[in-house]
């Protein structure tokens, strides 16, 4: 199997995940905002589609593992892969809570259902930790290591997650002034989550580099093509944090100050150009981190 198609493979998987956990997020921490946006059809979609990529994503991987075409693998390989590794194991829970996820998208239309929903995704995007560098280590550091990643890429999917929320609430026309003040209320509020998410990502990501590239390795990282895409991922990431910065600082607030239907559209116009490139960047990174995790850190080089 093409190491192209491995990554293009593992991008899918991640993206998908994160889509879905961060919109299941999203009403929980939007206020009313969760009544007029809670997408239960594309949890649906999002969720069938969770499990075809990760089925095809395992696929590649025990194929990749076992050096064969994957025409070449055999009923034995996998049951070995399935039951007796780490990977393996955290497929078949993933391939639970998608399954699980999915029949309550389909069956479900209340609010009661935005917890459980929420729950599954988190629990289907958590087991990728087991499927990264997270997975190699072992004991209490190794768990220590599995925990980090799983909640950094929980805040990351929430992060995501707000972002297509908010580009669609800013594509929609402002019908009214309820619809500008939901608006205002919800950049506002996301505001106080983004910080919190920002915290939690740097936080998780430094313990997660220092475990898996280690101290004594950090200066070999240009030398490697780990640790170039590494250095390229935390750039993307200090952009995200600058558009980020300006949303907040001044965009919002211009926003908010607009008071006639010329000034909120252009206000409005100007944040969402501003969200698309911090989405855009999001995107790059997560195309980076499906690379890295098909790359070795210079620790172990």
């Amino acid at each position: 199997m093409s190491g192209w198609v491995q990554i293009g493979l593992r991008f899918g998987l991640y993206a998908d995940l994160m889509l879905l956990f961060g919109l299941a997020v999203y009403p929980l921490h939007a206020a009313h905002m969760s009544l007029r946006l809670r997408p239960y059809w594309m949890f649906a979609v999002l969720a069938g589609l969770g499990l075809v990529l990760s089925a095809a994503a395992f696929v590649a991987m025990t194929a990749e593992m076992a050096g064969v075409a994957i025409t070449g693998l055999d009923r034995e390989t996998l049951r070995f892969v399935l039951v007796d590794t780490a990977p393996g194991g955290a497929f078949l829970l993933r391939m639970a809570a998608l399954a699980i996820l999915l029949v309550l998208a389909l069956a479900v239309r209340s609010g009661a259902a935005c917890w459980p929903v929420a729950a599954m995704a988190a629990f289907a995007l958590a087991t990728l930790a087991w499927t990264g560098h997270a997975a190699v280590a072992e004991g209490v550091w190794g768990a220590i290591h599995r925990l980090s990643d799983a909640v950094h890429l929980m805040a990351a999917a929430a992060w995501v997650g707000a972002l297509a929320m908010l580009l669609g609430m800013l594509a929609s026309p402002f019908d009214g002034e309820a619809a500008v003040a939901d608006a205002r209320l919800a950049l506002d509020r996301f505001a106080v989550a983004g910080s919190v998410l920002v915290a939690l990502i740097v936080a998780t990501g430094a313990i997660n580099i220092g475990m898996i590239v280690g101290p004594a390795a950090l200066l070999l990282l240009p030398d490697t093509a780990y640790g170039r895409l590494l250095i390229a991922k935390l750039l993307l990431f200090a952009a995200m944090l600058a558009f980020a910065g300006a949303n907040r600082w001044r965009l919002v607030p211009k926003f908010a100050a607009a008071q006639s239907p010329p000034d909120i559209g252009k206000a409005a116009r100007a944040l969402r150009t501003s969200i698309l490139l911090e989405a855009g960047a999001a995107t790059i990174i997560l195309a980076l981190v499906a690379w890295l995790g098909t790359l070795a850190p210079p620790s172990a080089t």
